[in-house]
Parts: structure tokens; C-alpha cells; sequence
């Protein structure tokens, strides 16, 4: 592959591991992160996934779907650097194979729970991710596996509908463990794949009915047929939450004071705002703003209100909002880490 086309694929945000330490005698340790940005190029000829990422009964929400290949993509860099590795979705795991992983006979084969007094015959694991990294010359270097867990179990209630109760993670963290290091073992029974780097992360589902993905609670590297997880919090939060004012009070009046400016413009304005908080610290944030209608006048007020108030936020992070007219994405707004100002483009109401 030394004339391998490279086609570029943008990840938000990049997870660099700094530092680990060791809790007790439990195999689950604490790491902490930082996001950066970078990119991995794409080995050509772009070869899919040929597992066609099975997924169980469909239980992922388009917010997961469209958040996991980023989350892993994040997960990697640290192990797999993106100035010498290319990237390839997963060709080792078929979809009959994940069928048969997946199945109430093999990694789903769990026992009736009682939750809140309602039983529940659970199926945890709802999908097996793989991704691929390669040398430049197109040799495997290692793989990233996702597992995606679901926490959220769905039951029948008497009137014939369903609801979910959700599963606490000091019940699912043993079960998160043994089938981690289950699918390692698995994996290595092949024989292109037994003595190759596996990058584990742990992805958590967010509730069905939300509109915020879920995230990434736990990681780890592969010691031959063996993976000892790290714990970390990766996940999306509004703005204008409970955990936000909590954990980021000045975030919070940024993002409040914005929504009061907006709305003396024209109070029929939506702002939807939602920030990516590793281990409490966030890292980028992403606005949507939104009305029926907005002439070019108002596109042109709202764009440099939007971009004065970019200043009230840190300064540390990246900021992209879209405003949008009759649904349609009508001007940008785009504020670099460490730049006072804003890019702004104006595409029309």
C-alpha cells in the first residue's frame, strides 16, 4: 500500500492518557484525559466494516450511532498515534460471528433480575465495535473493540407497553469486566489477531428517549488473552442542566446569559446547547439556535451577538454553533481554542 490514498477523516477531539493510578486491589483504575485536535487518515481502497456493526433488537438511538465511531476514534489516538497510523473499519469480526456473541447463548446469556420490583430478563451487551489501525504500509497494527453496554432494560408493563428500568453500575461493572476479558479471548483465537495491540473501551447507552448519546466509562489495553479496565466519565451534557450548574457554575452563566441576549432579538428563538465533559472538565462545545424564520438583517445581529458572547466562555474551547432558518442551516459560527475570535459565515434565511 505505498501509493495508498489517504482520504482525511476530522475527529473532533482527541484523548491523550496522562496518567493511571491503581485502586486497591480492584482491576478497574482511575485515568485521566485531555482532548486535542487531530485527525487519522483513511486507508484507500475505503473498505466497510463487514459486519455491518450488528447491533441487538436495534436498541441504539441515532444520538449512540452517530457518537461511537467518534468516542473510539477519541479512545485510540493515545495507543494508535494518527501521524503513522491509518484507519479502517473493523475486517476481522463477521456478522454472523457478533449473531452468535450476541446471542442469550453465549455473551447476553444473563439470569432474570429484579429491578425496582419489576423482573427483567436482561440482554446487557447490544453491540461488539471493531475498528482497525494500520502501518503505512497497510500492515495491521491493532484493533479498538467497543462494547456497547446498555444499562437501560426494557419490560412490559400491564397495559401492554414498554418502559425501562435502568440497572445500577455497581451491578453491571462485574458483568462489564468478565465480558470484556471474554471477547479478548475470543479474538485471539484468530490467528491474525494473537499476539496484535486490542484497545478495549466500554460504552454505556444514554436512555432511549433521550436526545444525548451515551459515553465511554471504561478502557484498557490487552496483556496477551487478558484486559484490565480503566474507569473514566466521558459523556455530553446541556448546558443549561443540573450537572452543569453543578460542576461548571461559569459555563452555565455563559450559556444563560447568551439565551437572554438571543431571546430580546426575537423571543420566539430556541437555543439548544450541549457541552462534552471528560471527567467533569469540558472540552468543546456545540449550539444549535433556531426560529421560524430569520431575514439576513437578523441572521447578521444574532451571528455578532453570538460571536461578542464567545468571549464569556473559556477561552480553552472550541465553540461551533449553527443557526438554522425554517430548518434549514441559514449561518456558522466557529470559535477556536485560544482565539478571541470568531469565524462567522452567513449563508442566507
Amino acid at each position: 500500500m505505498g501509493d495508498v490514498m489517504k482520504k482525511l477523516l476530522l475527529i473532533g477531539f482527541v484523548v491523550l492518557l496522562l496518567t493511571g493510578c491503581k485502586d486497591n486491589d480492584n482491576v478497574v483504575r482511575k485515568v485521566e484525559v485531555e482532548f486535542g485536535s487531530d485527525y487519522y487518515q483513511v486507508a484507500a481502497p475505503y473498505k466497510p466494516s463487514i459486519s455491518g456493526n450488528y447491533v441487538v433488537h436495534n436498541v441504539l438511538n441515532n444520538y449512540d450511532v452517530n457518537d461511537i465511531e467518534n468516542a473510539f476514534m477519541m479512545l485510540s489516538t493515545n495507543h494508535f498515534k494518527t501521524i503513522n497510523s491509518l484507519y479502517q473499519e473493523g475486517q476481522y469480526l463477521k456478522r454472523g460471528e457478533l449473531k452468535e456473541l450476541l446471542s442469550r447463548d453465549n455473551l447476553n446469556k444473563e439470569k432474570e433480575i429484579t429491578v425496582n420490583g419489576v423482573k427483567i430478563n436482561p440482554t446487557y451487551l447490544s453491540s461488539i465495535y471493531e475498528q482497525n489501525y494500520l502501518t503505512n504500509n497497510g500492515n495491521l497494527k491493532g484493533l479498538t473493540i467497543g462494547l456497547i453496554f446498555n444499562p437501560y432494560q426494557a419490560y412490559l408493563t400491564k397495559y401492554d407497553s414498554y418502559d425501562y428500568e435502568e440497572v445500577d453500575l455497581d451491578t453491571l461493572e462485574p458483568i462489564i469486566i468478565a465480558k470484556a476479558n471474554e471477547i479478548v479471548k475470543y479474538i485471539r483465537t484468530k490467528p491474525a489477531l494473537q499476539k496484535i495491540k486490542i484497545v478495549v473501551g466500554i460504552y454505556l447507552q444514554n436512555h432511549p428517549n433521550t436526545m444525548l448519546p451515551g459515553g465511554i466509562r471504561y478502557f484498557g489495553v490487552t496483556n496477551k488473552d487478558s484486559v484490565e479496565l480503566n474507569k473514566v466519565n466521558y459523556q455530553h451534557q446541556y448546558l443549561n442542566s443540573d450537572y452543569v450548574l453543578k460542576h461548571d457554575i461559569n459555563i452555565y452563566n455563559a450559556f444563560t446569559n447568551l439565551e437572554k441576549q438571543l431571546k430580546k432579538v426575537k423571543d420566539t428563538i430556541n437555543i439548544s446547547a450541549r457541552g462534552l465533559y471528560y471527567n467533569n472538565k469540558i472540552q468543546n462545545i456545540e449550539m444549535t439556535v433556531y426560529s421560524g424564520t430569520f431575514n439576513n438583517g437578523e441572521l447578521l445581529y444574532l451571528s455578532e451577538i453570538i460571536s461578542e458572547e464567545m468571549v464569556n466562555f473559556d477561552n480553552q474551547l472550541n465553540i461551533r454553533v449553527i443557526v438554522k432558518s425554517n430548518e434549514k442551516v441559514a449561518a456558522f459560527i466557529n470559535k477556536e481554542s485560544n482565539n478571541l475570535k470568531s469565524n462567522v459565515y452567513i449563508l442566507g434565511g
